[in-house]
């Protein structure tokens, strides 16, 4: 099993590298051989072949700076069926656009349909929801800037704290095998559950 994480060096704010360390504990608690790949810019950045990429949340700065330049590489994989879970504010840039607290619009990766805009004031808070993909409640920390519209496949159902836009009772989204969450903490950690999903669906698709 290879997992590669992206940008350990840009996007790691809030311990989310606790995401990779409990996804590969879970994995090799079933029997799997996991390797643990860190790939970030100054190296050949190449996705392809790896079962899960974990991107963590980065400062707005880095959000920006991360993706750009890699986008037929990130596509690629996902069309052969890499997983990638992108938490934080990283999943943000898989949508159409960025547009900063200054209305500087940035480009996205426009995999999907989701736009994100930037304001001066944060949300700072613990969120409460519900998921088809596993059992019990998830349970999360949520500290961002923004607010995604446009999302039309949400991870999430928001039972308490923030969602995506304002005043949304959906959190995050997932198309296909791409789960992106503002839920840190980290995510995986705070909910087992959650890590033994991703864990079986990985073996599964071997």
């Amino acid at each position: 099993m290879r997992i590669i994480h992206l940008f350990a060096d840009l996007c790691n704010l809030y311990g989310d590298y606790g995401n990779v360390c409990g996804l590969k504990r879970a994995l090799e608690n079933k029997g799997q051989n996991v390797e643990v790949e860190y790939q970030s810019i100054d190296d050949e950045i190449d996705v392809s072949g790896a079962d899960l990429v974990f991107i963590g949340s980065a400062t707005e700065r880095n959000q920006k700076v991360a993706l750009q330049g890699y986008k037929d590489n990130i596509k690629a994989a996902l069309d052969n069926g890499t997983v990638i879970l992108a938490t934080g504010n990283s999943f943000e840039m898989f949508g159409q656009s960025v547009t900063d607290c200054d209305g500087v619009k940035h480009e996205g990766l426009s995999f999907f349909p989701y736009e994100t805009l930037e304001g001066k004031d944060r949300i700072v808070t613990d969120s409460l929801c519900d998921t088809s993909l596993c059992g019990g409640d998830i349970i999360g920390f949520v500290n961002k800037a923004s607010l995604t519209t446009g999302a039309t496949s949400p991870l999430f159902d928001v039972k308490q704290g923030s969602g995506n836009g304002k005043d949304d009772s959906k959190e995050g989204v997932h198309y296909g095998n791409f789960y992106g969450t503002h839920l840190i903490g980290p995510v995986l950690i705070r909910n087992p559950q959650l890590c033994e999903y991703f864990a079986d669906m990985l073996i599964k698709k071997q």
